[in-house]
């Protein structure tokens, strides 16, 4: 039998092979009878902890007329959502494969979560009015407020005091229609506050406070909740303003949780919280410039602001459209003269940070609310484009077909929205549903529109009636699908693609599928570190294995306790005890190793800690190996984890 050398003993084993970088050394516990070699090969994972135990999620809710269907099925399935993300289906770890989702069994230890649950949840609503700047447009709030990108509009937006869905004062408003919105929905603007909050963490005591607090354990509860505060209704502005009312809710309006911010929005996006944005809309946005809220935006791109309010102006004629208001917001070339919306840089600034554009670049895009991370934000619209998104593969992932949705990019490459080739968009029949086109400014020779980037799944095509609106469609939204793919495909992280955008059709009959590529992009948000190659593991007396590592973990500035319930000890080596970075000295922690069954692979204690695992990875099915950790052992945000192992030259230890 081998046996393993004691803790402290593979310490000091692991500390001279990191110090001595080469050579070999022995470390023996009585009796063995073969000793183990260390430190002729080292392996060092730093892992930044980036696990979600917290979600801010903003829902961008479209409130124009069109939107009825479609609000009904984005509130049937945030409790899907939320149920997926708090309550993780488990795998089976002694199955190939993993075998099929099911419900987790804390008596059973074969079970394995596809991912930590998430603990605690923020959901905030917001619509797209922002009103038509001192015109008046049928339907549209004449000033330049409109909602105002406010958190709970039904208690905080301008427009929609005239439009409550369930006592609208305005006259061409109609109520929502009985059973539209739950009966946990008191007819009373003051039902919520800005936003709501789920907890599952028993340990978290602000939960289930009572009054302006406005959190829940029931998850069913929250459901309900999330329906009163998305079910809005559509008698908003038909002239939406979608990207512009999420950058003013989360940056103009500085939703952060921060001490001393007392602005309209603060509090909802926490620095130790995964930011998500699904926006639903079946426009193309309109975000017009209007110079009262630039905030620096002009002067940043080397220029000075220009207002595009008397967009909304039927007697201006220096528009796309003469006319038509709608059609002033599709038939223009993207960032010609009749554009009248913000350069899309405004939310999703591509040009990298350097010294010598720290003074001039533009900081206060969306990016800006996690600096440095533009991983922890994900980007989800179920918007105007085909029924069938068009796929690639990348890196030997399936991935969006940008290109396809949004046209050949330029001589300035795919970061340059307005150098694409829209002639080359998607187009084509869909089915029985007719034709559908995400090209820019493509009119329908037929109708006074443009030609739909999809019509309603199911739906037959009518070539004798494809101007009427019997037949639902959605139209190109091309500017917020090149926000998703910026988010998606841009190199923003470390100079690769992040992966945090997703696309999908608003004219699917159901929202179900949408909601688990969202979830999808979430869940690869959670911690899992996948290592490229296999570790020996060392059996010890009792029949169990370990494998040869420490993992080390420097706490945040400030911070200089190693709690044992959360299975951390001082470190045995004094060189271990701390750490120096950019920003000081931090103090380390060791965290406890939980040993595992050589057969089934799962820890053998209910400790505290963290184990090698083999369990079978259902985010990435060609990771064999990893660590990770019980839950209660779960690095907390801002912490950094060092693995230390040594191996001997043929990845072995014996």
């Amino acid at each position: 039998m081998r046996h393993a050398p004691s803790r402290g003993c593979l310490r000091r084993a692991i500390g001279a092979a990191i110090a001595l970088s080469t050579g070999a050394t022995s470390c023996l516990e009585r009796p063995v009878t073969t000793p183990c070699p260390v430190g002729q090969r080292g392996l060092s994972e730093v892992i930044q902890n980036s696990s979600i135990e917290k979600l801010d999620l903003l829902v961008a809710v479209d409130n124009s007329g069109s939107m009825e269907e479609n609000q009904a099925n984005i509130m049937a399935q945030l409790g899907p959502l939320i149920d997926q993300l708090t309550n993780p289906r488990c795998i089976s770890r002694s199955t190939p494969g993993g075998g099929p989702l099911h419900e987790c069994s804390a008596s059973n230890p074969d079970d394995v979560p596809q991912y930590p649950a998430v603990q605690d949840v923020h959901v905030g609503v917001i619509t797209t009015d922002l009103g038509t700047r001192g015109f008046r447009v049928a339907g549209c709030d004449d000033t330049d407020r409109g909602d105002d990108g406010r958190l709970n509009p039904i208690r905080h937006g301008f427009a929609m005091q005239a439009h409550l869905p369930w006592a609208p004062r305005r006259p061409d408003a109609a109520a929502a229609p009985p059973g539209f919105r739950p009966a946990a929905c008191a007819n009373d603007i003051n039902q919520f506050p800005s936003f709501i909050t789920f907890c599952s963490n028993a340990a978290d005591l602000s939960c289930d406070v009572a009054g302006a607090n406005a959190s829940t354990r029931d998850p069913l509860v929250f459901a309900d909740w999330f329906k009163c505060n998305a079910g809005i209704y559509v008698n908003g502005c038909g002239l939406e303003a979608q990207l512009e009312s999420v950058w003013r809710a989360l940056v103009e309006h500085d939703a952060r949780a921060i001490a001393g911010n007392n602005a309209p929005n603060a509090g909802f996006v926490r620095e130790d919280a995964l930011l998500a944005i699904v926006m639903l809309s079946d426009e193309e946005d309109g975000s017009v410039r209007d110079c009262d809220h630039d905030n620096g935006f002009s002067a940043a791109e080397g220029g000075t602001c220009t207002d595009a309010k008397d967009v909304y102006d039927t007697a201006s004629g220096a528009w796309a459209d003469a006319t038509n208001l709608d059609l002033r917001f599709y038939r223009y070339t993207p960032g010609d003269s009749r554009d009248p919306t913000w350069n899309l840089d405004r939310y999703v600034n591509t040009v990298p940070a350097t010294a010598a554009n720290a003074a001039t670049r533009w900081n206060k895009d969306l990016l800006s609310l996690k600096p440095g991370h533009p991983e922890r934000i994900i980007f989800a619209a179920i918007t105007g484009v085909p029924l069938n998104v068009p796929t690639t593969i990348s890196a030997g992932n399936t991935v969006i077909n940008w290109d396809s949705l949004l046209g050949a990019p330029g001589p300035r490459g795919a970061d340059d929205f307005y150098g694409r080739d829209s002639r080359t968009a998607a187009a084509g029949m869909q089915q029985t549903a007719g034709p559908f086109s995400m090209r820019a400014a493509n009119m329908d020779p037929t109708c006074a529109h443009v030609v739909p980037a999809c019509r309603r799944e199911g739906s037959m095509y009518d070539p004798s009636a494809s101007c009427s609106s019997s037949q639902y469609m959605a139209f190109p939204s091309r500017r917020i699908v090149e926000i998703a793919r910026r988010f998606d495909d841009a190199p923003l992280c470390n100079g690769q693609p992040c992966r945090s955008g997703v696309v999908t059709s608003i004219c699917s009959t159901n929202f179900g599928a949408a909601i688990r590529l969202i979830v999808q992009r979430l869940s690869k948000r959670l911690l899992s570190r996948c290592l490229a190659r296999v570790l020996e593991r060392i059996t010890d007396s009792a029949g169990d294995d370990r494998v040869p590592c420490v993992a080390l973990e420097a706490l945040p500035l400030g911070m200089t306790a190693c709690d044992p319930a959360r299975g951390r000890r001082v470190p045995v080596l004094p060189e271990h005890r701390t750490w120096t970075s950019h920003d000081g000295v931090h103090t380390v922690c060791e965290i406890d190793q939980l040993a595992t069954d050589p057969v089934t692979r799962a820890p053998v204690s209910e400790g505290p800690g963290w184990y090698y695992d083999t369990a079978p990875d259902p985010q990435n099915p060609t990771c064999g190996q990893r660590f990770s950790y019980t839950r209660e052992a779960t690095p907390g945000f801002g912490t950094e984890v060092r693995f230390e192992c040594v191996q001997d030259t043929a990845g072995r230890c014996r």
